[in-house]
């Protein structure tokens, strides 16, 4: 089939290191190595060193000079006539869907945030009205969704038209997760860190924000630190950085900041770490965090707060460590718990790498969104294309 990867929002560079521009890359790979063709309509192409990969498996970019000009989205289309238009979802972009249903084309959206409720609490968004006006338009035009979380999804059907299909389907993993570093390399990097043999590394990865509850890492790291020789490594940056390092200087713990890091270097940098910790402040969380996928992938053993999405990924005590979301004395106890228990470490990394194996790789996820892309009743005049 050819399938076209839309993306209209400029801050998501499709060659980026963000999450999402990961999960843009993700998807167009899955695809690839189904043997679609694909061509990416985004508005930022971003580097070319991460983009060459997949446009090296015959992936073509088309840079939209005007993302948000349905004319622009209509015009690339018309000429490419993909067999679907899947679409990441963006503020004020509705243009993709009413472009993609006056052609007669199919088109979904991804949905990875409540992005209205989101860009308001965050960045002081107050457009939010707008906004969702045109989200109906979009779901209007569009023939389903699929959301990240269920959370995600209930947002959805509250601004889509009555039964307007979605399903659910969590973030994944690449295939590089699933390949453990060679032992050798992974000694030489850590020596490279300045990490010793003898240390419980506890990582972390991702973006140093509040909402990532950053706190409860170090008061875990601090409390281990107490009794085993501790080291906490934070892959990736933020504005809390700055914070990170005082709260860990002279502590009982050792800290190793890398900075943003390319994604291809995340498995090494995992493979350095015993366990891995993904926090969060409250229950009211809703996306699907790519950094517990690819931990579980990587074969970490992790300690998560038990939220709505991590919960239906992660089985407490099976693949992982659950517990109460902003609970810092119960997540620095199951961090301890496994600094003393190397035996369970095993085991738990063990499963999870299975679990995500089973379910959670980005081949899955993308065969059973397309499968359920493919399965829709059409919702406009017209049928799919042959």
């Amino acid at each position: 089939m050819r399938l076209a990867l839309l993306c209209s929002d400029a801050g998501i560079p499709l060659g980026g290191t963000k999450g999402s521009s990961v999960h843009l890359r993700a998807v167009a790979g899955a695809w690839l190595r189904m043997g679609h063709e694909v061509v990416a309509l985004v508005a930022n192409a971003g580097p070319e060193a991460g983009r060459a990969p997949l446009e090296a498996l015959g992936m073509r970019v088309h840079v939209l000079t005007e993302p948000r000009s349905e004319s622009a989205i209509r015009d690339a289309l018309a000429q490419m006539q993909p067999d679907l238009v899947h679409e990441r979802l963006a503020l004020l972009a509705p243009e993709g869907a009413c472009a993609a249903r006056d052609l007669g084309l199919p088109h979904v959206y991804e949905v990875n945030a409540p992005l209205d409720e989101e860009a308001a609490a965050h960045r002081g968004f107050d457009r939010v009205e707008e906004a969702r006006a045109a989200f109906r338009a979009g779901f209007a035009a569009s023939r389903g969704a699929m959301a990240v979380s269920e959370e995600v999804a209930r947002w959805v059907r509250g601004l889509a038209p009555e039964g307007f299909p979605v399903t659910v389907e969590s973030n994944g993993a690449g295939r590089e997760f699933l390949a453990a570093p060679d032992a050798a390399a992974v000694r030489a990097f850590k020596a490279r860190l300045g990490m010793a043999d003898d240390e419980f590394v506890i990582g972390f990865v991702g973006t140093f924000r509040p909402w990532h509850d950053i706190d409860t890492v170090l008061d875990a790291a601090c409390a281990v630190g107490e009794r085993v020789r501790t080291r906490l490594l934070m892959v990736g940056d933020g504005p809390q950085r700055d914070h990170i390092v005082r709260t860990m200087n002279d502590g009982p713990a050792s800290l190793t900041l890398t900075g943003a890091v390319p994604h291809d270097d995340v498995p090494l940098y995992l493979a350095c770490c015993d366990v891995v910790a993904v926090p969060y402040a409250t229950r009211d969380v809703y996306f699907s965090p790519l950094k517990l996928i690819e931990a579980m992938a990587a074969g970490r053993a992790v300690v998560a707060s038990a939220t709505g999405p991590v919960s239906r990924v992660v089985r407490d005590g099976h693949d992982g460590l659950l517990v109460e979301p902003g609970d810092r004395v119960a997540f620095a106890a199951a961090a301890q718990r496994l600094a003393q228990d190397p035996v369970l470490r095993t085991r738990l990394g063990d499963e999870a790498r299975r679990t995500v194996e089973r379910e959670h790789t980005w081949d899955a996820v993308t065969a059973r969104v397309l499968s359920f892309a493919m399965g829709l009743t059409a919702r406009v005049e017209g049928t799919w294309p042959a």
